[in-house]
């Protein structure tokens, strides 16, 4: 999804919160996966486990109180907007 840049008004990239931390629950469950076979470091793989839990949590807090980040390409501005804000916008979306 796309929205206007507050900075330059150009398309800037709209990241939703909750989807960046189920995005790091799955590489951490990767890793836990990865070294889990690999036997001198799998102690660490426990770790791993727990911060896949500890960010799945997080990422299901976010679905509903987060809200999220705009990321602009050209002039490489980064802000955040409100969860109302963002379910505005995807009202908006729908319609048209």
């Amino acid at each position: 999804m796309t929205i206007k840049c507050k900075r330059c008004k150009s398309d800037a990239k709209i990241i939703s919160s909750s989807q960046n931390f189920w995005k790091m629950c799955l590489y951490s469950i990767i890793c836990a996966v990865i070294f889990l076979f690999i036997p001198v470091i799998s102690a660490i793989a426990p770790v791993f486990i727990v911060f896949a839990v500890l960010m799945a949590v997080a990422a299901l807090y976010m679905k509903f109180r987060g809200g999220a980040i705009v990321q602009c390409d050209k002039c490489n501005a980064r802000y955040k907007i409100s969860k109302y804000d963002y379910d505005e916008y995807k009202k908006n979306i729908e319609k048209n």
